[in-house]
């Protein structure tokens, strides 16, 4: 029977036989790093039988075999860092490029310090629907503090509320503006169609 083995420096998704398969990460890249014989191994006093075989629940016969046809040994790595030692006979074809790499991100924003009673739900809530409508997900928007509480004496504090009052010139939320605009879209709506409604029964054709 012939046996897949991978080039070094292959990477892709590999399609592993078990018990292989359920140490791999799920969907995730490996990279083939080394590819070694078994009798490497022997000659570097490095247990191959217990660290590959006997650790995956595979008998001795399996090691037997493998160690009489002195069998490659194919090592992976995932960009995590993750090794999977594996014997070629249990790589199941050549690893798979096809596909699109998906990955998790987190956005932060750095707040400068707020008063601790600031209700954020307003921001926190235009945050997510922004996100949500841009990219077409359902994102999870949390606060994360970065200090310890600090007291900030009466008058610099009436002195920064003031300025955030400035800058932010009394702007409502972008849901609230968002809500007042479609209001007023459907009352202006609302007017024309009576507007129509006026003109058709009002039209007398010359």
């Amino acid at each position: 029977m012939d046996h897949i083995l991978p080039a070094i420096g292959s990477r892709g998704y590999y399609s592993l036989a078990a018990p292989f398969d359920a140490l791999a990460a799920n969907n995730v890249e490996y990279t083939c790093q080394a590819i070694r014989r078994i009798n490497d191994y022997l000659a570097n006093n490095e247990d191959v039988k217990a660290t590959v075989y006997t650790a995956q629940g595979l008998d001795d016969a399996t090691y037997e075999q493998d160690a009489l046809e002195n069998a490659y040994i194919v090592s992976l790595q995932s960009r995590q860092g993750h090794w999977l030692y594996v014997p070629y006979r249990f790589v199941l074809a050549y690893p798979s490029t096809n596909g699109v790499q998906y990955r998790s991100v987190m956005v932060g924003v750095s707040l400068p310090p707020l008063p601790a009673t600031q209700d954020l739900t307003a921001v926190l809530t235009d945050v997510k629907a922004m996100i949500d409508a841009g990219l077409g997900v359902n994102c999870a928007v949390r606060l994360v503090e970065t200090s310890k509480v600090m007291l900030i004496p009466h008058d610099v504090h009436m002195q920064k509320k003031i300025q955030r009052t400035m800058l932010s010139q009394g702007k409502v939320t972008l849901y609230s503006q968002n809500v007042a605009l479609r209001e007023e879209n459907a009352a202006l709506q609302a007017k024309l169609a009576q507007l129509e409604a006026y003109i058709k029964d009002h039209y007398v054709t010359p």
